[in-house]
């Protein structure tokens, strides 16, 4: 008679967990003795105990640090939006491969170099990688150097798995935030589409000069510039960073001829997304500290894909070859006498006009030039709404 009991508690049992677990309804009922809930025969309340099961602690991973030259991608992990554009900046020159100090390239020596270089990524990386695991770093990254124990103030986490490492986004040290820096835009920049200029009011840590006692100098790593939508965008040396940090520029397109130094432009695939949005917030990263400048916003303005415009120049008339200005807001031309190039060069405004549709000929004051010493004339037309248009003068 016990036996009996003991085994109809265990099928009713069996038939309350198919009721309440999975919803069904009792008309298919699953026999008793299928059943592989272990069921306590001693009595009713022991076999409706709860069970406990046991999380294993996890072993807390123990980490050394050091340095490591990274390539843009491995860099930028983590803390852009995309790194699926970085490649490689090409140099169209073998000059300038020491300019900064942290610049990681290819750059051998002047003869082997001597049709350029290509600027890799960063160097001196702090990295943090799982003691464990350090070798095996070595190994894949033989640029690793290894410090110790001590953590510094700003790494990147490597991870590894079979013979490939990934880095996690950067834990940052942030020095400052500052917020009443000023700002300019030019879009008719011998550096690039675009060239975006920050000036330190109150406090002083950007390199404009040749002074190179700033915090953030030539010894820089990386800048990332942040839209008002969030959108993150890595910058990279000599393409778009510089000796004196407080100037930064960057071509959209592989057809730009600015900044002809550079023969091999990367990442435009996200630098052209940049265009047509507001730029809020520059990080600047040096090796052990990052500098958040939040700034008023960077309104980048759309290129004019229009027509290309042309202006054929009769003394002091300069003609175009478009009337038709509906599409620009308050569209100004601008024309400039050069004398000389480089620093030495000369230059002198000889025209400012207000563009009205329907008039192409403008009239320029000559009186302050002088025609016998040989210069060029220049001439570009700028609005509210489209970055500087480059006006060829024939």
């Amino acid at each position: 008679m016990k036996r009996f009991i003991t085994f109809s508690i265990a099928a009713a049992l069996t038939c309350a967990t198919v009721l309440t677990g999975c919803g069904k309804s009792a008309e298919k009922p699953v026999a008793a003795e299928n059943t592989k809930t272990p069921v306590a025969a001693s009595s009713e309340s022991s076999a409706s105990a709860p069970q406990t099961v046991s999380t294993p602690t996890p072993t807390p991973v123990t980490y050394v640090y050091g340095t490591a030259s990274l390539t843009y991608a491995e860099f930028y992990s983590g803390d852009v939006t995309s790194t699926e554009g970085f490649d490689a900046v090409t140099s169209a020159t073998n000059k300038k491969n020491a300019i900064m100090s942290n610049m990681y390239t290819d750059f051998v020596d002047a003869e082997t170099n001597a049709a350029g270089y290509h600027i890799l990524g960063v160097k001196n990386v702090n990295v943090a990688v799982p003691e464990d695991q350090a070798d095996a770093y070595a190994k894949i990254n033989p640029s690793f150097v290894l410090n110790g124990k001590e953590a510094p103030a700003q790494f990147k986490t490597v991870s590894i798995s079979g013979d490939k490492a990934s880095y996690s986004e950067t834990t940052f040290h942030t020095a400052a935030v500052v917020k009443d820096a000023t700002t300019s835009l030019s879009t008719s920049s011998n550096w690039g589409d675009y060239l975006v200029c920050l000036y330190d009011t109150s406090e002083k840590h950007l390199r404009n000069g040749r002074e190179d006692d700033f915090d953030i100098n030539s010894a820089l790593q990386g800048m990332i510039v942040e839209t008002s939508d969030g959108l993150k965008v890595g910058l990279e040396a000599l393409q778009s960073m510089w000796v004196q940090p407080y100037e930064f520029s960057f071509n959209i397109s592989k057809e730009s001829t600015r900044n002809t130094r550079i023969s091999g432009w990367d990442n435009l695939t996200e630098l052209a997304k940049l265009e047509g949005k507001t730029i809020t917030k520059v990080l600047y990263i040096m090796p052990d500290a990052a500098y958040e400048y939040d700034i008023e916003g960077v309104y980048v303005k759309p290129q004019y894909r229009g027509a290309a415009i042309t202006a054929k120049r009769d003394n002091a008339t300069f003609t175009l070859s478009d009337s038709n200005f509906k599409d620009m807001k308050n569209p100004v031309l601008t024309v400039t006498y050069t004398v000389g190039s480089g620093k030495q060069a000369k230059r002198t405004a000889v025209l400012t006009a207000d563009l009205v549709s329907g008039t192409a000929s403008y009239t320029a004051d000559l009186s302050a030039i002088d025609i016998s010493e040989g210069g060029t004339f220049s001439a570009f037309v700028s609005s509210d709404n489209f970055a500087d248009i480059t006006v060829t003068v024939e």
